[in-house]
Protein backbone atom coordinates (compact mmCIF):
# COMPACT_ATOMS: atom_id res chain seq x y z
CA UNK A 1 0.00 0.00 0.00
CA UNK A 2 1.39 3.39 -1.00
CA UNK A 3 2.09 6.08 1.53
CA UNK A 4 -0.68 8.69 1.55
CA UNK A 5 1.76 11.49 0.73
CA UNK A 6 2.35 9.98 -2.72
CA UNK A 7 -1.25 10.49 -3.79
CA UNK A 8 -0.29 14.06 -4.66
CA UNK A 9 2.30 12.89 -7.21
CA UNK A 10 1.19 13.07 -10.89
CA UNK A 11 0.63 9.64 -12.41
CA UNK A 12 2.88 8.52 -15.27
CA UNK A 13 1.31 6.78 -18.23
CA UNK A 14 2.77 3.51 -19.49
CA UNK A 15 4.48 5.19 -22.46
CA UNK A 16 5.91 7.89 -20.18
CA UNK A 17 7.35 5.25 -17.85
CA UNK A 18 8.95 3.36 -20.72
CA UNK A 19 10.43 6.59 -22.09
CA UNK A 20 11.77 7.55 -18.66
CA UNK A 21 13.46 4.18 -18.16
CA UNK A 22 14.96 4.24 -21.66
CA UNK A 23 16.22 7.83 -21.20
CA UNK A 24 17.92 7.17 -17.87
CA UNK A 25 19.36 3.84 -19.04
CA UNK A 26 21.01 5.53 -22.01
CA UNK A 27 22.18 8.54 -19.98
CA UNK A 28 23.70 6.30 -17.27
CA UNK A 29 26.07 4.54 -19.66
CA UNK A 30 29.76 5.40 -19.86
CA UNK A 31 30.72 6.60 -23.34
CA UNK A 32 32.95 9.09 -25.09
CA UNK A 33 30.53 11.98 -24.69
CA UNK A 34 30.14 11.36 -20.95
CA UNK A 35 33.91 11.08 -20.44
CA UNK A 36 34.65 14.23 -22.45
CA UNK A 37 32.12 16.39 -20.58
CA UNK A 38 33.25 15.03 -17.23
CA UNK A 39 36.94 15.55 -18.03
CA UNK A 40 36.35 19.16 -19.06
CA UNK A 41 34.23 19.72 -15.96
CA UNK A 42 36.98 18.41 -13.68
CA UNK A 43 39.64 20.60 -15.28
CA UNK A 44 37.39 23.67 -15.05
CA UNK A 45 36.54 22.92 -11.42
CA UNK A 46 40.15 22.22 -10.40
CA UNK A 47 41.44 25.43 -11.97
CA UNK A 48 38.55 27.38 -10.48
CA UNK A 49 39.28 25.99 -7.02
CA UNK A 50 42.97 26.82 -7.25
CA UNK A 51 42.18 30.29 -8.59
CA UNK A 52 39.50 30.85 -5.93
CA UNK A 53 36.96 31.68 -8.65
CA UNK A 54 33.35 30.85 -7.61
CA UNK A 55 31.92 31.69 -11.06
CA UNK A 56 34.28 29.20 -12.73
CA UNK A 57 33.34 26.50 -10.21
CA UNK A 58 29.64 27.07 -10.92
CA UNK A 59 30.37 26.65 -14.63
CA UNK A 60 32.01 23.31 -13.90
CA UNK A 61 28.89 22.16 -12.03
CA UNK A 62 26.75 22.89 -15.09
CA UNK A 63 29.03 20.93 -17.42
CA UNK A 64 29.34 17.85 -15.19
CA UNK A 65 27.08 14.90 -16.22
CA UNK A 66 27.46 12.96 -12.94
CA UNK A 67 23.93 13.63 -11.71
CA UNK A 68 22.30 11.44 -14.38
CA UNK A 69 23.74 8.03 -13.38
CA UNK A 70 22.83 8.78 -9.76
CA UNK A 71 19.22 9.35 -10.75
CA UNK A 72 19.42 6.17 -12.83
CA UNK A 73 20.62 4.27 -9.77
CA UNK A 74 17.64 5.61 -7.82
CA UNK A 75 15.28 4.34 -10.51
CA UNK A 76 17.06 0.97 -10.53
CA UNK A 77 16.53 0.64 -6.78
CA UNK A 78 12.81 1.21 -7.08
CA UNK A 79 12.44 -1.16 -10.02
CA UNK A 80 14.83 -3.80 -8.74
CA UNK A 81 16.65 -3.36 -12.06
CA UNK A 82 20.04 -4.99 -11.49
CA UNK A 83 21.35 -4.25 -14.97
CA UNK A 84 20.63 -0.52 -14.74
CA UNK A 85 22.07 -0.37 -11.23
CA UNK A 86 25.31 -2.05 -12.38
CA UNK A 87 25.54 0.30 -15.37
CA UNK A 88 25.07 3.38 -13.19
CA UNK A 89 27.59 2.16 -10.59
CA UNK A 90 30.17 1.37 -13.28
CA UNK A 91 29.76 4.86 -14.74
CA UNK A 92 30.13 6.45 -11.31
CA UNK A 93 33.25 4.43 -10.51
CA UNK A 94 34.90 5.31 -13.82
CA UNK A 95 33.86 8.95 -13.42
CA UNK A 96 35.23 9.09 -9.89
CA UNK A 97 38.55 7.61 -11.00
CA UNK A 98 38.80 10.11 -13.88
CA UNK A 99 38.06 13.04 -11.57
CA UNK A 100 40.71 11.97 -9.07
CA UNK A 101 43.31 11.42 -11.78
CA UNK A 102 42.78 14.75 -13.52
CA UNK A 103 42.53 16.67 -10.24
CA UNK A 104 45.80 15.13 -9.07
CA UNK A 105 47.51 16.02 -12.36
CA UNK A 106 46.36 19.64 -12.04
CA UNK A 107 47.91 19.79 -8.56
CA UNK A 108 51.18 18.25 -9.81
CA UNK A 109 51.40 20.75 -12.65
CA UNK A 110 50.68 23.74 -10.36
CA UNK A 111 52.73 22.98 -7.22
CA UNK A 112 53.38 26.61 -6.31
CA UNK A 113 49.70 27.53 -5.85
CA UNK A 114 48.48 27.63 -2.24
CA UNK A 115 45.22 26.20 -0.93
CA UNK A 116 42.55 28.79 -1.78
CA UNK A 117 39.51 29.42 0.45
CA UNK A 118 37.12 27.94 -2.15
CA UNK A 119 39.15 24.73 -2.11
CA UNK A 120 39.44 24.57 1.66
CA UNK A 121 35.67 25.13 2.03
CA UNK A 122 35.02 21.79 0.28
CA UNK A 123 36.87 20.08 3.11
CA UNK A 124 34.42 21.25 5.78
CA UNK A 125 31.11 19.42 5.19
CA UNK A 126 28.40 19.17 7.83
CA UNK A 127 24.91 17.72 8.29
CA UNK A 128 23.36 20.53 6.24
CA UNK A 129 25.14 19.22 3.13
CA UNK A 130 23.41 15.86 3.61
CA UNK A 131 19.95 17.44 3.53
CA UNK A 132 20.90 19.63 0.57
CA UNK A 133 21.97 16.56 -1.42
CA UNK A 134 18.83 14.61 -0.48
CA UNK A 135 16.42 17.33 -1.57
CA UNK A 136 18.51 17.95 -4.69
CA UNK A 137 18.01 14.28 -5.57
CA UNK A 138 14.27 14.70 -5.01
CA UNK A 139 14.16 17.79 -7.24
CA UNK A 140 16.30 16.23 -9.98
CA UNK A 141 14.25 13.02 -10.16
CA UNK A 142 10.98 14.95 -10.22
CA UNK A 143 12.28 17.21 -13.01
CA UNK A 144 13.44 14.19 -15.03
CA UNK A 145 10.10 12.44 -14.58
CA UNK A 146 8.21 15.54 -15.78
CA UNK A 147 9.65 16.60 -19.20
CA UNK A 148 8.20 20.11 -18.92
CA UNK A 149 10.38 20.71 -15.83
CA UNK A 150 13.73 19.81 -17.42
CA UNK A 151 14.79 23.46 -17.20
CA UNK A 152 15.19 23.04 -13.44
CA UNK A 153 18.06 20.57 -13.79
CA UNK A 154 20.84 23.19 -14.14
CA UNK A 155 19.71 24.75 -10.86
CA UNK A 156 19.81 21.35 -9.18
CA UNK A 157 23.34 20.78 -10.50
CA UNK A 158 24.45 24.04 -8.91
CA UNK A 159 22.69 23.33 -5.61
CA UNK A 160 24.53 20.07 -5.01
CA UNK A 161 28.12 19.97 -6.22
CA UNK A 162 29.62 16.63 -7.26
CA UNK A 163 32.74 17.46 -9.27
CA UNK A 164 34.12 20.32 -7.08
CA UNK A 165 34.46 18.25 -3.87
CA UNK A 166 36.00 15.36 -5.79
CA UNK A 167 38.43 17.73 -7.53
CA UNK A 168 39.22 19.32 -4.15
CA UNK A 169 39.91 15.87 -2.70
CA UNK A 170 42.38 15.05 -5.50
CA UNK A 171 44.16 18.42 -5.21
CA UNK A 172 44.39 18.14 -1.43
CA UNK A 173 45.81 14.61 -1.71
CA UNK A 174 48.44 15.87 -4.13
CA UNK A 175 49.31 18.72 -1.76
CA UNK A 176 49.43 16.45 1.29
CA UNK A 177 46.54 18.25 2.99
CA UNK A 178 44.90 15.17 4.49
CA UNK A 179 42.22 16.97 6.53
CA UNK A 180 40.88 18.82 3.48
CA UNK A 181 41.02 15.63 1.38
CA UNK A 182 39.11 13.68 4.03
CA UNK A 183 36.39 16.31 4.35
CA UNK A 184 35.98 16.63 0.57
CA UNK A 185 35.73 12.84 0.19
CA UNK A 186 33.05 12.68 2.90
CA UNK A 187 31.12 15.46 1.14
CA UNK A 188 31.31 13.62 -2.19
CA UNK A 189 30.15 10.28 -0.77
CA UNK A 190 27.37 12.00 1.18
CA UNK A 191 26.12 13.65 -2.00
CA UNK A 192 26.15 10.33 -3.88
CA UNK A 193 24.14 8.37 -1.33
CA UNK A 194 21.66 11.15 -0.52
CA UNK A 195 20.91 11.87 -4.20
CA UNK A 196 20.29 8.18 -4.96
CA UNK A 197 17.89 7.81 -2.02
CA UNK A 198 16.12 11.11 -2.76
CA UNK A 199 15.56 10.18 -6.41
CA UNK A 200 14.42 6.65 -5.45
CA UNK A 201 11.77 8.15 -3.16
CA UNK A 202 10.39 10.28 -6.01
CA UNK A 203 10.28 7.38 -8.47
CA UNK A 204 8.48 5.29 -5.89
CA UNK A 205 5.93 8.05 -5.58
CA UNK A 206 5.44 8.00 -9.35
CA UNK A 207 4.40 4.36 -9.15
CA UNK A 208 7.54 2.76 -10.60
CA UNK A 209 7.38 -0.10 -8.11
CA UNK A 210 9.33 -3.32 -8.28
CA UNK A 211 6.19 -5.41 -7.71
CA UNK A 212 5.26 -5.79 -11.34
CA UNK A 213 8.56 -4.94 -12.95
CA UNK A 214 11.00 -7.39 -11.39
CA UNK A 215 11.45 -10.91 -10.12
CA UNK A 216 11.81 -12.14 -6.54
CA UNK A 217 15.55 -11.58 -6.90
CA UNK A 218 14.85 -7.97 -7.77
CA UNK A 219 12.73 -7.60 -4.63
CA UNK A 220 15.57 -8.88 -2.43
CA UNK A 221 18.06 -6.63 -4.18
CA UNK A 222 15.78 -3.61 -3.70
CA UNK A 223 15.27 -4.26 0.00
CA UNK A 224 18.93 -4.96 0.79
CA UNK A 225 20.28 -2.07 -1.26
CA UNK A 226 17.88 0.50 0.22
CA UNK A 227 18.51 -0.70 3.79
CA UNK A 228 22.27 -0.60 3.21
CA UNK A 229 22.18 2.92 1.78
CA UNK A 230 19.94 4.22 4.56
CA UNK A 231 22.21 2.71 7.22
CA UNK A 232 25.27 4.16 5.50
CA UNK A 233 23.62 7.59 5.36
CA UNK A 234 22.83 7.38 9.08
CA UNK A 235 26.46 6.51 9.77
CA UNK A 236 27.53 9.58 7.81
CA UNK A 237 25.02 11.75 9.66
CA UNK A 238 26.79 11.27 13.00
CA UNK A 239 30.21 12.74 12.03
CA UNK A 240 28.54 15.39 9.86
CA UNK A 241 26.39 16.49 12.77
CA UNK A 242 29.44 16.61 15.01
CA UNK A 243 31.27 18.71 12.43
CA UNK A 244 28.41 21.21 12.34
CA UNK A 245 28.48 21.59 16.12
CA UNK A 246 32.29 21.85 16.13
CA UNK A 247 32.17 24.54 13.45
CA UNK A 248 29.57 26.44 15.42
CA UNK A 249 31.60 26.32 18.62
CA UNK A 250 34.89 27.18 16.93
CA UNK A 251 33.59 29.98 14.71
CA UNK A 252 36.27 32.58 14.18
CA UNK A 253 33.72 35.29 14.94
CA UNK A 254 33.72 34.22 18.58
CA UNK A 255 36.37 35.70 20.91
CA UNK A 256 39.86 34.62 19.90
CA UNK A 257 40.73 31.40 21.70
CA UNK A 258 43.78 30.75 19.52
CA UNK A 259 45.37 34.11 18.65
CA UNK A 260 48.27 34.25 16.22
CA UNK A 261 51.78 34.89 17.55
CA UNK A 262 52.44 38.61 18.02
CA UNK A 263 55.11 38.71 15.29
CA UNK A 264 52.79 37.13 12.72
CA UNK A 265 49.93 39.48 13.58
CA UNK A 266 52.19 42.53 13.32
CA UNK A 267 53.55 41.38 9.95
CA UNK A 268 50.01 40.98 8.58
CA UNK A 269 48.94 44.40 9.85
CA UNK A 270 52.09 46.02 8.42
CA UNK A 271 51.35 44.55 5.00
CA UNK A 272 47.71 45.68 5.09
CA UNK A 273 48.63 49.26 6.02
CA UNK A 274 49.70 49.82 2.40
CA UNK A 275 46.31 48.63 1.11
CA UNK A 276 43.65 51.39 1.29
CA UNK A 277 40.17 50.18 2.17
CA UNK A 278 41.35 46.83 3.55
CA UNK A 279 41.78 45.92 7.21
CA UNK A 280 42.01 42.74 9.27
CA UNK A 281 38.87 41.81 11.22
CA UNK A 282 40.10 38.63 12.87
CA UNK A 283 43.14 36.39 12.51
CA UNK A 284 43.42 33.22 14.55
CA UNK A 285 44.55 29.64 14.62
CA UNK A 286 41.55 27.47 13.84
CA UNK A 287 40.31 24.67 16.08
CA UNK A 288 41.53 21.12 15.59
CA UNK A 289 38.30 20.02 13.88
CA UNK A 290 38.57 22.62 11.12
CA UNK A 291 40.34 21.87 7.80
CA UNK A 292 42.40 25.08 7.95
CA UNK A 293 45.17 25.98 10.37
CA UNK A 294 44.89 29.77 10.19
CA UNK A 295 41.80 31.82 9.32
CA UNK A 296 42.13 35.50 8.40
CA UNK A 297 39.02 37.60 7.75
CA UNK A 298 39.45 40.91 5.96
CA UNK A 299 37.20 43.95 5.81
CA UNK A 300 37.29 45.47 2.33
CA UNK A 301 35.46 48.19 0.44
CA UNK A 302 35.89 46.25 -2.82
CA UNK A 303 37.34 43.04 -4.29
CA UNK A 304 40.63 41.84 -2.80
CA UNK A 305 43.36 41.04 -5.30
CA UNK A 306 44.53 37.44 -5.52
CA UNK A 307 48.15 38.65 -5.26
CA UNK A 308 47.44 40.17 -1.84
CA UNK A 309 45.80 36.95 -0.65
CA UNK A 310 48.88 34.99 -1.73
CA UNK A 311 51.21 37.45 0.02
CA UNK A 312 49.29 37.13 3.31
CA UNK A 313 49.42 33.33 3.04
CA UNK A 314 53.17 33.52 2.48
CA UNK A 315 53.62 35.75 5.54
CA UNK A 316 51.84 33.19 7.74
CA UNK A 317 53.86 30.32 6.29
CA UNK A 318 57.15 32.18 6.74
CA UNK A 319 56.36 33.08 10.34
CA UNK A 320 54.60 29.90 11.49
CA UNK A 321 55.51 27.06 9.13
CA UNK A 322 55.19 26.13 5.46
CA UNK A 323 52.79 23.24 6.10
CA UNK A 324 50.01 25.43 7.48
CA UNK A 325 46.78 25.78 5.50
CA UNK A 326 45.79 29.46 5.55
CA UNK A 327 42.35 30.68 4.49
CA UNK A 328 41.99 34.37 3.58
CA UNK A 329 38.30 35.35 3.53
CA UNK A 330 37.44 38.85 2.25
CA UNK A 331 34.16 40.34 3.53
CA UNK A 332 33.04 43.44 1.65
CA UNK A 333 31.40 46.02 3.84
CA UNK A 334 32.12 44.24 7.15
CA UNK A 335 32.82 46.34 10.20
CA UNK A 336 36.27 46.20 11.74
CA UNK A 337 36.36 44.76 15.25
CA UNK A 338 39.76 45.50 16.67
CA UNK A 339 41.22 43.18 19.25
CA UNK A 340 44.21 43.84 21.50
CA UNK A 341 47.11 41.45 20.90
CA UNK A 342 49.17 40.63 23.95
Amino acid sequence: MELNVFRFFPNLERDERKELVAKLTEASEWNMNFGMLLGCSVLIAALGLLGNAPAVIIGAMLVAPLMTPLIGAGLALVQGNLQLFRTACRTMLLGTALCLLLGFLVEVLTPSIDMAPELVARGAPNILDLFIAFFAGVAAAYAVARPNLSGALPGVAIAVALVPPLSACAIALGAGQWAVAEGAAILYVTNLVAIVLGSALVFYGHGLHASRLSSAGGHRFLTRAVISLVCFLLLLAAPLGYRLEAQRRSSVFQPLAHPLPKGTHEALVSRLVAEPGIDCILASRAAVDRPVDVAIYLSSSGPVKQTLIEELQQIVQQKMGKDLVTAIIPLQGAKVIRSTEK
